[in-house]
């Protein structure tokens, strides 16, 4: 009897071993077939787009960009995270599953790009994960603070107006119009002459033509292409007082007109308004930006913008001390002669009363 029970007990283990090892054989298949399924896709098998190529606010704003996921042959996301962010930016992807979107904040004014982002693909299973790495086919631009500032109008000297009249009303000593008078004239302005030969006609006032430019051209130097230029810190120093001289400009009527000059290739861009100063302040950064060879030169220019570590080259130099300049940077300063017409620019300073006198000249 006992004899019989261990036969029937080892015939059972040996039924459960291969129910056990038919069972373990057939997991064995499913996962290799699943592990097959994740090895064998197609690279870049995960599509990764964004919903705009463009996102644009001002420094330390957020800007956010929906990130697209097209998932091929039943492969899923298992994880999701930025492996590069330039220097200067901060950058977060929330969200769940394929609704993703990628949050980007900057202390820098400027133009960014170049995030690259890893995406973990799993297997049917999920089990086993598949790493790809994607570029985030966007730029991400942000704004100079000053450009919020209130635009108040620079006054430029009456007395040397009318130099160059420029066919525009103003405070000038060519005679433009007559006009009616009103509380805001000036009594010296009156047309008494006038006056008295039709007292009864209301009272004329005289409006002089203004001397102040239609353009006023500006120098933006990058000569050297230091690698400063790729700093965030530097963007946000020259951006900020460009920002500065633009609208000081645009205050007056008058367009802004910028020759950047970088390296030997030059770019042209005008600005009427805010809305199209902050895009040629944008696009300053653009490493796509078409660019001619031919480079205009800095000379003719009203005014120059340059890094004041550029005037370690004696033609900058000269240029310099030729021409009013803003000079940026925010090192020790330079003891010597520059300083008549130079504003040495760290990231506060005012430049109206410089753009002012230039607009006078």
């Amino acid at each position: 009897m006992m004899k019989a029970m261990v036969l029937v007990s080892l015939a059972a283990a040996l039924a459960s071993f291969g129910w056990g090892l038919a069972l373990g054989f057939a997991l064995a298949v499913v996962v290799l077939a699943s592990l097959a399924i994740v090895v064998t896709l197609p690279k870049d098998a995960l599509g990764l787009g964004v919903s705009a190529s463009r996102g644009r606010a001002f420094k330390d704003e957020r800007v956010a960009v929906e990130l697209l996921l097209t998932s091929k042959k039943g492969s899923s996301l298992a994880q999701f995270d930025l492996t590069y962010v330039p220097d200067g930016l901060e950058a977060a992807i929330t969200g769940e599953g394929a609704t993703r979107t990628l949050e980007v904040t900057s202390r820098y004014a400027g133009v960014f790009g170049g995030l690259k982002v890893r995406v973990g693909i799993l297997d049917p299973l999920r089990i086993f994960a598949r790493n790809e790495v994607h570029d985030i086919e966007a730029s991400f631009e942000f704004l100079p603070t000053f450009l919020l500032a209130k635009n108040e109008p620079i006054r430029v000297s009456a007395a040397i107006l009318g130099d160059y009249p420029a066919g525009r009303r103003g405070f000038g000593q060519e005679f433009y119009s007559a006009e009616s008078y009103s509380p805001a004239s000036s009594s010296k302005d009156i047309l008494w002459k006038r006056q008295a030969k039709n007292p009864e006609e209301d009272l004329l006032v005289r409006v002089g033509e203004a001397n102040i430019p239609e353009r006023l051209t500006v120098c933006f130097l990058e000569r050297q292409m230091l690698p400063e230029r790729k700093s965030p810190r530097w963007m946000d120093l020259a951006s900020e007082a460009m920002a500065r001289v633009g609208l000081s400009v645009i205050s007056t009527g008058t367009t802004l007109r910028v020759v950047h000059v970088l390296g030997e290739e030059t770019t042209v861009s005008e600005a009427k308004d805010p809305g199209s100063l902050a895009n040629l302040l944008v696009d300053l950064w653009r490493e796509d930006r078409p660019r001619e060879k031919r480079v205009e030169r800095p000379s003719m220019a009203d005014l120059v913008v340059t890094a004041e570590s550029e005037t370690s080259s004696p033609d900058v130099m000269g240029l310099v001390q030729d021409k009013p300049s803003i000079l940026l940077g925010w090192g020790q300063r330079k003891k010597g002669a520059l300083s008549y017409g130079v504003v040495f620019f760290s990231g506060q300073e005012d430049v109206s009363g410089l753009v002012a006198a230039v607009l006078s000249r």
